[in-house]
């Protein structure tokens, strides 16, 4: 009986551990200095301030700040979307639903687009509309007071949580994005040295796969930071573009006997791996491992001069070209990443992210849908509780679109909403009655929000905490006096769980399915890599790899690190990029009008026309090497050699993806 008991209570939701009392603590402050602000600036939903707190908790102070920020910038352009849809359709029901439903699509396509916390004002833009305008459908005349109380309860929320968390807690990310980056840079100093010496084995392919996995990851640090270190804050453009050369270095494919010679690549490969040991100890800083890079290219380039590179074969001078470019990158790395130990500014800012824009109008059609489904049964019911579909709806499409797996996110939210209603009801209706007082309201208030402010710690259980702590702020919210209405606490209970039913009907009938999403940026790949092919005399090529980058990653966080074959494309575009701007390069240098130069603008006219028959390039350069073969220039029929072995084997590895 007693074992019974203890599995009982271990299977309890806990208000705090030891862990989270100091987060869960500094929560309950928050929210209660945003329900006193709300009393004392007599807002008609003192309540909403402190829902406004609990909805942006964060163990993290950069989060708390960074979100906050945002919030209020998204406030401020839904309260001006909110006022403009007010102005326009008035007393006119059904075009106020489909305007909202329009706001709202347009505001969740954004939230998709965009990144770390600027997604966070899209997606406050989107539900402050639901929340400031259901009311005014039902009395447009109070329109202009309900918005204007929204955005305040928003303004009060924001700054109580910043205010309490900016003095109660610990700066943490600046630590964190260090080690972070430490550990990359190490592992990619590894990773090249082990690629230098050992022939490209599985093993080594899945530690490239996962270690680009987790340079991307490195990046969402960043958004967290920007809100909690000025250090980061000012120095985020020179960081990502560190990332951005990173993951240039570990991508870059081996072309085997287009390699530098062995013997070279052995020399190279020694300091690169004591450099990453030397990392990974922590007994030299970012400063002095560029230096070490740099002295590994000077190495080389006394190799060139001195050792005889300059005799060897023109495809023993490409294989050096392509080493010094990777040595390059890493250096370049390492060099940016210094700027969090001294000031240092990029020397060219490279930022270039993958957009799914199909993804973007699959979640905005899916959130038009769900309003216009939400206003359609207001209409036709007359239900009283038309505003209250809408607020929960708002809310309950964006955070559901942004989760992983949305169906279980509002499941999720159901479950939180449940267990909010049975506690809102013993707190409204058994205990609130027998207190009397502000400070009894909150040492009441505070045991329940306890448990979702707890929930929001664990990545499984977060939706349900969020939820729990809306739902429950909302059903017992009061006024100056309270009103203890039980039909009427029945009556919006029941709208919650039928705005989250249509939530739900409609990531059924539009789901959200990651197969779809992998094929977006196979085909992303694909296309990119045509117009790379077209324009390759104009194109940005750092720019270019860096969202060619960004696609990859985000296509092996979804399939895993082990299956390469659907990556292989992905790492001969970029190696294509590469060698076609090595060619552009060169090809300004030339002097006009000389046989090669007009055999490179032959050539590069040629394959710009064969843009979507890799095959048919390929064999263009094959014909423009044989040309300057003829010319006698061996190093510019390498180059062509080069191309077109890259061209007839990215040829292949996109034959074997579609």
């Amino acid at each position: 009986m007693a074992e019974y008991v203890r599995r009982a209570l271990a299977s309890l939701p806990l208000p705090c551990t030891a862990d989270t009392f100091a987060y869960v603590l500094r929560s309950i402050i928050a929210a209660t200095l945003a329900l006193w602000l709300g009393f004392e600036l007599q807002l008609d939903s003192p309540f909403s301030a402190a829902s406004t707190v609990l909805l942006l908790v964060h163990p993290v102070q950069g989060a708390v700040v960074g979100k906050g920020f945002n919030r209020m910038v998204g406030t401020l352009v839904g309260v001006t979307a909110a006022f403009i849809l007010l102005g326009m359709f008035a007393q006119q029901m059904l075009l106020f639903i489909f305007g909202v439903g329009l706001w709202l699509g347009l505001c969740v396509a954004a939230m998709t687009l965009l990144r770390h916390y600027q997604a966070t004002a899209a997606v406050v833009a989107g539900y402050t509309v639901c929340l400031a305008l259901g009311p005014a459908i039902v009395a447009p005349e109070q329109g202009f007071d309900h918005i204007v109380t929204r955005g305040t309860a928003v303004v009060v929320g924001v700054f109580s949580l910043s205010l309490i968390a900016t003095l109660g807690s610990r700066k943490t990310i600046d630590h964190k994005l260090l080690n972070a980056l430490v550990d990359v840079s190490a592992r990619a100093a590894h990773q090249l040295a082990d690629r230098f010496t050992n022939e490209e084995t599985p093993e080594l392919a899945a530690r490239r796969a996962q270690l680009s996995m987790d340079i991307g990851k490195v990046d969402e640090l960043l958004g967290i930071g920007w809100g909690e270190s000025v250090l980061i804050r000012t120095r985020l453009p020179v960081i990502q573009t560190g990332l951005a050369q990173l993951q240039s270095a570990v991508m870059d494919i081996r072309l085997d006997d287009h390699d530098a010679p062995g013997w070279l690549l052995n020399r190279i490969s020694k300091p690169l791996r004591h450099l990453g040991e030397a990392l990974a100890d922590r007994t030299v800083d970012f400063t002095t491992a560029a230096d070490r890079v740099k002295q590994a290219m000077n190495a080389l380039e006394n190799e060139e001069t001195v050792g005889g590179l300059r005799a060897a074969s023109a495809l023993t001078a490409l294989g050096v070209e392509r080493l010094r470019e990777q040595l390059a990158d890493l250096h370049a790395a390492l060099h940016s990443f210094s700027s969090l130990e001294r000031d240092t500014q990029a020397r060219q800012t490279v930022k270039g992210f993958h957009r799914n824009y199909q993804d973007a109008a699959r979640n905005g059609l899916r959130a038009l849908g769900a309003t216009l489904v939400a206003g359609a049964v207001w209409y036709l019911s007359g239900w009283n509780q038309g505003p209250t579909l809408l607020a929960v709806l708002g809310p309950c499409c964006t955070l559901s679109a942004a989760a992983p797996d949305p169906v279980q996110g509002i499941i999720g939210f159901i479950k939180g909403t449940f267990y909010a209603t049975l506690a809102a009801l013993v707190c409204k209706f058994l205990l609130m009655p027998a207190i009397n007082g502000f400070p009894l309201l909150v040492v009441m208030l505070a045991v329940f929000w306890s448990f979702g402010i707890h929930a929001t710690t664990r990545p499984r259980q977060a939706l349900i905490g969020i939820a729990y702590l809306i739902a429950f702020n909302t059903l017992v919210s009061t006024g100056a006096t309270a009103h203890y209405d039980f039909a009427d606490f029945v009556n919006q209970a029941l709208a919650w769980f039928v705005a989250m039913g249509i939530c739900l009907l409609a990531f059924n009938i539009v789901p959200k399915k990651p197969q779809h999403t992998v094929q977006a940026l196979k085909r992303s790949l694909l296309h990119a890599t045509r117009r790379l092919l077209h324009r390759a005399d104009t194109l940005n090529h750092r720019r270019w790899q860096a969202q060619q980058q960004h696609r990859i990653v985000a296509l092996k966080s979804l399939l895993g690190a082990h299956r390469q074959g659907d990556y292989e494309a992905g790492y001969l575009s970029l190696q294509l990029s590469r060698e076609l701007a090595r060619l552009q390069h060169h090809t300004r240098r030339l002097p006009p009008g000389s046989p090669i130069a007009r055999c490179a603008a032959t050539a590069n006219r040629r394959l710009t026309r064969s843009t979507h028959h890799t095959a048919i390039g390929a064999a263009q350069a094959r014909r423009a090497a044989k040309s300057m073969q003829r010319l006698g220039a061996e190093q510019w029929a390498a180059r062509y050699r080069n191309l077109a072995w890259l061209l007839e084997r990215y040829e292949n590895a996109t034959t074997a993806i579609t």
